[in-house]
């Protein structure tokens, strides 16, 4: 899986206090309103960031008023996170469809906000408004190789501006749409392999069967055409008819438990159609 993606385009854009020069998508198929509610909120540290967030405005650590452009640099770096905010875990990165998380470059992050300075990352986590840990791996040739970092933003960061009640309820929501979508990716999942099997059984019957009228009777029994699946290196009748029986039920869902017994055991057993039918137990 790949860990990091970088920035698009070749050079950063001139910086712009009023909005991102990559701006999320809103609406549907967007990014979350509570995230662009945020985004637009950030501008009030511009204008008092002594009353909006002060702990980033000391994150210089002198006792004047951080200045302008290094003000505007801090919030389009944070309006860049934001853009990319996980909500269920708050990380920053894209999630993916298999459960993993990528996480996005230092280098990715800068340039979606339309700067160049390293030094607004470290005021950001000098004020304790983005946690970050470094991550590496150890490639074929036995070497580290640095990662992404794993970026995350505080609940507080929302709280300063007053939308912890709303955080809680989008983050819920988002976590139950997460746990709906895996229940739904593991159940088609589940059908489609009991699909498949009925299927590859249904094909070595047929082919059971063929080879079996082929065959030349060796003795005057009636029978003796017929398959014999007590004398066959295929699995146990009984594992058969239970995947057949989970074949059957996807394709009738109106089938009770009996009726589903009795057509695999009908199938599987063709010289057993004149006998009477008990229903074996339950596995």
């Amino acid at each position: 899986m790949v860990n990091s993606i970088h920035a698009p385009g070749p050079a950063a854009r001139p910086i712009d206090a009023n909005c991102l020069p990559y701006p999320p998508k809103t609406g549907v198929g967007g990014i979350p309103r509570i995230l662009t509610a945020l985004i637009d909120k950030l501008d009030a540290y511009l204008e008092d960031p002594a009353d909006c967030l002060p702990s980033l405005n000391v994150a210089n650590g002198k006792p004047r008023q951080q200045r302008r452009d290094r003000r505007v640099a801090c919030v389009q770096l944070l309006r860049a996170h934001i853009k990319y905010l996980d909500l269920p875990s708050l990380r920053v990165g894209i999630p993916q469809g298999d459960g993993n998380f990528m996480s996005v470059t230092l280098r990715f992050l800068a340039r979606q906000a339309g700067i160049g300075l390293r030094r607004a990352m470290r005021d950001l986590q000098s004020a304790g408004l983005v946690c970050s840990q470094p991550r590496c791996e150890l490639d074929e040739a036995g070497q580290y190789r640095g990662l992404a970092s794993l970026r995350q933003l505080p609940p507080a960061l929302f709280g300063a501006f007053g939308l912890t009640k709303w955080l809680k309820h989008e983050r819920s929501k988002a976590i139950l749409r997460r746990y709906r979508a895996a229940a739904a990716a593991a159940k088609d999942g589940r059908r489609e392999r009991e699909a498949a099997q009925g299927a590859l059984f249904l094909e070595s019957m047929r082919h059971q069967l063929e080879r079996g009228r082929k065959a030349t009777p060796r003795s005057g029994h009636a029978n003796a055409g017929h398959l014999d699946l007590t004398c066959s290196t295929d699995p146990q009748p009984d594992d058969r008819v239970r995947r057949r029986i989970g074949a059957l039920k996807l394709q009738h869902p109106d089938w009770d438990r009996e009726a589903c017994y009795e057509h695999a055991y009908r199938e599987l057993a063709p010289s057993a159609r004149h006998t009477p039918f008990t229903t074996p137990p339950l596995a």
